[in-house]
């Protein structure tokens, strides 16, 4: 029994996978090891212009004095960034976490740490199945968390919340998680409201399209949840849905039948909730049975090569939601090249191209923000209520703006379309930057969802944070 249920929980993260990257992206994945602790010292090399794109004076030194909060000390701030890289199935997985964090302390301890205090990074790696024996270490230990994620990140809010323990998230996936009190989302992921921008947009350029409309997910509780989201989201805007299924999570072994129902269904455009792989066999089986979709929505871990190398011959019509500056254009984005010549210099063989690393890299920022706002006294309240103030963020031009303070979905969008030949970005009349930014893109949810874990649940509240 104990071995079927390791077998689902496996099952489960496979399709959780495509649910961490559904705000931003992922990399290929590389090696790690186990959990370990880095402190990142300042050596030889000097961290250079303070300056991140439109943010300025980033890091700095200072003669900070005092141990205002557990795990910061005259010297060093404590901060724990979780990620799954030791997950045996798929190692490496999220390691542009740990990655990020170590190339952002490396800069803003060579710049004199944030006020004077340098920069320590504990690496809570969870390896999927380890959140609570990490999330207790990072409770003994840590001043807060930044810049990090874990693909269970429900098993650990409730320990989280009891022992008062901020989170400047670089990603969260479940509802639990994601509702939470003491969670600050530079690039929010949110419960009640949902970007439909490029539904929108999709409308516009395909109008016949949306009255038959198909939707397919992975055939677990998380993603069936997203799958549910994006229908009652795609009949917002006036969508008709002809056909609604799941696969199985780990994928289907013929998607032959798939294929065929949504042939049977006459559907023009296919809201997809998954991972490129699958989709790339899915839009295969598709031209096999002599039918092409005018269009497949997809969320932003979609933006990979391995969606248009797999089968370049298929890859097409596939339209990607976005709210980052593509890497392929960061010669014009001086926080993306910013981003990128900090890889090269602290971490050249790191995960660099990698959406999740520019939202850990968007996170740190947000968190130093935030401490040097709170100057000497740097404690969990402070930090906290000084980064959950911010309501217009862009991690220093990474992303269109945000709004950490509401917490809701972006009013902000670009589509990345996948072609045989590579990535591109089509028009979609943008009014800020490459963006196109309005109040409609965002809709209000009405469905009875997951909520998240509060204070009260684990009989805290506010006052009690110090």
């Amino acid at each position: 029994m104990g071995e079927v249920r390791w077998s689902v929980r496996l099952l489960a993260a496979m399709a959780a996978l495509g649910l961490v990257a559904a705000g931003c992206g992922r990399g290929s994945e590389q090696e790690s090891g186990p959990d370990r602790t880095s402190a990142t010292t300042a050596g030889d090399r000097s961290g250079g212009d303070a300056s991140f794109g439109t943010l300025r004076d980033v890091c700095g030194p200072g003669n900070p004095s005092g141990s205002p909060a557990q795990g910061v000390t005259p010297t060093e701030i404590r901060i724990a960034t979780f990620s799954d890289a030791g997950a045996s199935f798929r190692p490496g997985l999220n390691q542009e976490m740990f990655d990020a964090a170590e190339v952002f302390a490396a800069w803003c301890n060579d710049l004199g740490g944030i006020g004077g205090r340098r920069i320590v990074v504990h690496q809570r790696d969870a390896a999927l199945f380890n959140v609570k024996p990490e999330m207790a270490k990072a409770c003994a230990e840590d001043f807060m968390m930044v810049g990090g994620g874990a693909v269970f990140d429900a098993d650990g809010v409730r320990d989280r919340l009891s022992c008062l323990l901020p989170d400047i998230a670089g990603f969260v996936v479940n509802p639990e998680a994601r509702g939470a009190d003491l969670v600050v989302q530079p690039v929010p992921n949110a419960l009640e409201t949902i970007s439909i921008g490029d539904l929108i947009w999709l409308k516009e350029r395909f109008p016949r399209s949306l009255a038959k409309v198909a939707v397919l997910g992975g055939d677990l509780p998380a993603t069936k949840l997203v799958a549910d989201q994006n229908r009652e989201a795609a009949e917002s805007v006036g969508a008709k849905v002809v056909y609604d299924d799941r696969y199985p999570a780990a994928g289907a072994a013929s998607w032959v039948p798939y294929a065929q129902a949504i042939k049977s269904a006459g559907a023009k455009g296919l809201i997809w909730v998954g991972e490129p792989e699958n989709l790339s066999k899915f839009l295969r089986a598709l031209a096999n049975a002599g039918y092409e979709l005018d269009w497949v929505r997809a969320d932003p871990n979609h933006y990979d090569r391995k969606l248009i190398d797999l089968d370049p011959e298929v890859a097409r019509n596939v339209f990607i939601r976005s709210v980052y500056f593509p890497f392929e254009q960061a010669d014009r984005n001086p926080a993306t090249a910013k981003y990128l010549e900090l890889f090269e210099r602290y971490k050249p063989g790191g995960k660099a191209r990698a959406y999740l690393g520019l939202q850990a890299m968007s996170a740190w920022l947000l968190f130093a923000q935030a401490a040097k706002a709170c100057g000497n006294d740097l404690t969990r309240r402070c930090v906290y209520e000084q980064a959950a103030a911010v309501d217009d963020w862009t991690g220093g031009g990474l992303h269109a703006r945000q709004n950490p303070k509401a917490g809701e979905a972006s009013e902000c969008f670009m589509i990345i379309e996948a072609t045989p030949r590579g990535f591109r970005t089509p028009d979609v009349r943008p009014n800020e930057g490459i963006f196109r930014c309005e109040p409609a893109a965002v809709y209000r949810l009405r469905g009875d969802y997951p909520k998240g874990v509060k204070l009260a649940d684990v009989g805290r509240s506010l006052d009690d944070l110090r």
